[in-house]
């Protein structure tokens, strides 16, 4: 599960951005050259570019995926909402890295939902026992909290995607947080098809306006489906309403069309 792969960092735009620029010019960067050519500290330099990794900028190799080759060049910073709710679907995603991310995500961020730190650190022990027969510390626990809650709330992690406030000491509550750029819905729609359907072309409507993968981007099925439907005029699928099960057909499958789409070039 690699609970504690922060060593206790939040997520750092600033410091993955550096993490970033090390690898565009020296694919597969080791440490040394990292502690050299950026001011990340020891264990920062453990932490960020395990967070690339899971936020899919880098692969296991630490060569930039296209992602991250499309960020470091267009979005340096990694400013824009467009790109901070890939790095939240990354991380998120049933398929990926972080499973323990994708299930406190799917099972907290509802929006008005409200939590505090003890109901984060009680289920996630419970769900770590479950899935592993392992009981974590209570210290790996409630670090782990506190740097997933941190990625929401801190200026330089995704607070500009408005999903979680602080509305008291380790108290939470989730807001009603913008849609995401249309394009970075594709992307992660095209993503998320090819992990779960490989080179079926046809999925039925459900599957996405109700499942996992409309929970990732707080999406009621309602306004999922206007998203679809304006995705299906960019052309990249095509809706089938006429009779239920409605469907989904995908027409254009390829990431880097999204990724050009997404950051206009």
């Amino acid at each position: 599960m690699s609970l504690t792969f922060h060593r206790t960092f939040s997520l750092s735009r600033t410091l993955i951005a550096q993490v970033l620029k090390v690898s565009y010019e020296n694919s597969g960067f080791s440490q040394s050259t990292l502690a050299q050519k950026t001011d990340l500290g020891t264990v920062q330099q453990e932490a960020m570019p395990r967070y690339a990794y899971r936020a899919g900028l880098l692969d296991k190799k630490r060569h930039l995926t296209s992602l991250g080759n499309f960020v470091v060049q267009h979005d340096s910073t990694l400013e824009t909402a467009g790109t901070q709710w890939l790095l939240h679907y990354n991380l998120s995603a049933p398929h990926g890295p972080t499973p323990f991310w994708h299930h406190l995500v799917t099972t907290y961020f509802l929006s008005g939902n409200t939590f505090n730190a003890k109901d984060l650190i009680d289920d996630l022990a419970e769900f770590l026992q479950s899935a592993t027969g392992k009981a974590p510390s209570f210290r790996s626990l409630r670090s782990t909290i506190t740097i997933f809650t941190g990625t929401y709330l801190k200026t330089d992690g995704l607070n500009r995607l408005r999903v979680l406030e602080e509305i008291g000491k380790q108290n939470y509550r989730v807001m009603m947080a913008p849609s995401p750029p249309i394009w970075t819905l594709g992307y992660a729609l095209m993503d998320y098809w090819k992990a779960h359907y490989g080179e079926r072309l046809t999925i039925n409507m459900i599957d996405i306006t109700r499942g996992d993968f409309a929970s990732i981007f707080l999406l009621g099925e309602e306004r999922l489906a206007k998203l679809l439907l304006e995705l299906q005029r960019e052309g990249m699928i095509e809706l089938h309403r006429i009779s239920q099960p409605y469907q989904i057909v995908l027409l254009q499958p390829n990431l880097e069309f999204a990724l050009k789409k997404l950051y206009a070039f």
